[in-house]
């Protein structure tokens, strides 16, 4: 059962990171984009320290680039994750950034023609009343709040599939630091390919001017609970836990992010503005509740 413990830990360290994450993305850089490639550019000291610490001997070009494909997945999700995040409570962010079985469903169903079970499509109908719920506002007629920002979270959510995906897969072959090293080497790959941008380069650039060693530390400490939440979910996947298992373990994310969000509003509202309203937590907590049962539904039925 060790992978039930990790799994339980990685979402506690995400949830962290994913407060942090707010504080530094609307009081710390000017836009998403030097956000973004901060909180990715850091992974490669993490992929330098494990491939020096093991120097793992089970690596081949093939799979290599394979896993570097994921790493840059990792890197198109938090991309979207942080477009969203400037705009929306990180409460709302997670949970739609977190229905990754949907896309799962639908290349089993696409790619492998495979015939979705009722209660799949039960699961799936769940998650979208759940994001649904979650997004309703009253300040549109139509009750779905952002709605932009919610497709952009969707396809953050398709490659943190294909990204889950992959992993699970190369972890059948390849030794987990392995797979870390070239996940983290990717991740960092997507932030260097953001100077390839004039525009995106010039922020980019404006800001790391103007940052001091403090606010390059608070990066830092959000990359340790990031990279942290990822080792454990790895090696959740690692220790048997199966990609259906772990993600419905690992489903809990929003809630955590929820609680530590409420009480960041509390200890902190300067930094931290999260609606804590008492109609728009019960709202938020409701639709959270529905979303995991549809992951879980979904994620149980690949057992």
């Amino acid at each position: 059962m060790a992978w039930l413990y990790f799994a339980l830990l990685a979402p506690l360290f995400w949830s962290l990171s994913n407060i942090v994450d707010k504080f530094a993305i609307n009081n710390i850089t000017s836009n998403c984009i030097s956000f973004i490639f901060l909180l990715s550019i850091g992974n490669i000291f993490f992929a330098a320290a494990i491939y020096a610490y093991f120097q793992p001997a089970d690596l081949d070009l093939y799979m290599v680039t394979i896993n570097i494909c994921s790493g840059l997945a990792i890197f198109l999700q938090y991309f979207a994750y942080s477009y969203s995040l400037e705009d929306m409570d990180v409460s709302v962010v997670i949970p739609i950034h977190q229905s990754e079985p949907i896309f799962v469903l639908a290349a089993s169903v696409l790619i492998f023609h495979a015939i979705p079970t009722s209660w799949q499509i039960t699961g799936f109908a769940l998650i979208v009343v759940g994001i649904l719920i979650l997004c309703m506002s009253r300040q549109t007629v139509r009750g779905l709040g952002h709605p932009r920002h919610v497709v952009v979270l969707l396809i953050s959510a398709f490659f943190g599939a294909v990204s889950t995906v992959i992993s699970d897969e190369i972890l059948r072959i390849k030794s987990l630091d392995s797979v870390l090293i070239f996940n983290f080497a990717g991740y960092a790959l997507g932030g260097l390919f953001l100077l390839l941008v004039p525009k995106w380069r010039t922020l980019i650039i404006d800001d790391l001017k103007i940052l001091n060693y403090k606010q390059f530390g608070i990066f830092g400490v959000t990359n340790i609970f990031d990279v942290g939440g990822y080792v454990f979910f790895m090696a959740a996947l690692a220790a048997g836990g199966g990609a259906a298992l772990v993600s419905v373990v690992v489903s809990i994310h929003p809630l955590f992010v929820l609680a530590f969000g409420f009480l960041a509003t509390k200890l902190f509202p300067k930094f931290i503005a999260e609606d804590i309203a008492p109609g728009g937590v019960v709202r938020k907590f409701f639709s959270i509740i529905v979303i995991v049962l549809g992951v879980a539904v979904i994620s149980l039925q690949d057992i």
